[in-house]
């Protein structure tokens, strides 16, 4: 009989500061204060929810939208550096978005002082491949950030790119199960031929 293998949770953070804003760095940018309500939010929406762990990010506002959930469940957050956000160039660049654009049409290609989409696509996946092999029955929650998460959706449904990072909420849950060797997206907000639940 084959393992049971957990259902992966993989959560973008709720509302942060923006990018840019004095006093914040890419890592640690807090969520406002109706992030922190959407996190408190999303904590009870998932109280039925069969949860075995709760990963996060090492930026604060993944860590931040987790922690409700981990208090009312018990559970630590724990860190997993590889679900840290794709590094990407300053967003005050001229061309910024359209450098970004390009870079999800083209995985070898990495913007000035960037990462390319493969790398950090082969960087998520080893994640998910990872903490899927470690957990049995239930699931696994990993919060990250809206590029990495899109580009892990990306090498499961191709047609995923960036009009589809340009429309992900904050926070948005999206359900992946590993099924005859290869992911599957269960739910999720805008993704083709998904429900939502």
């Amino acid at each position: 009989m084959a393992p049971v293998l957990p259902d992966i949770l993989l959560v973008r953070h709720a509302e942060p500061v923006e990018p840019g804003t004095p006093g914040y760095g890419a890592e640690d940018r807090p969520l406002t204060e109706k992030g922190l309500a959407q996190a408190e939010d999303f904590a009870r929406s998932l109280d039925g929810e069969p949860l075995l762990r709760v990963y996060s990010s090492p930026y604060l506002r993944a860590s931040q939208t987790v922690e409700p959930l981990a208090r009312r469940r018990g559970l630590p957050v724990e860190t997993i550096h590889d679900l840290r956000e794709r590094t990407l160039p300053p967003s005050s660049r001229a061309d910024w978005r359209g450098e970004l654009e390009r870079s999800f049409r083209d995985l070898d290609y990495a913007p000035p002082d960037g990462e390319t989409s493969r790398a950090a696509q082969t960087r998520v996946l080893s994640v998910l491949r990872v903490v899927s092999a470690r957990h049995g029955a239930g699931s696994i929650l990993l919060a990250s950030h809206g590029n990495l998460i899109t580009l892990a959706l990306a090498a499961i449904e191709p047609s995923i790119g960036f009009d589809f990072w340009l429309t992900l909420p904050t926070p948005a849950l999206y359900r992946l199960r590993l099924e005859g060797g290869g992911w599957r997206i269960v739910s999720g907000p805008n993704v083709p031929n998904v429900s939502v639940v």
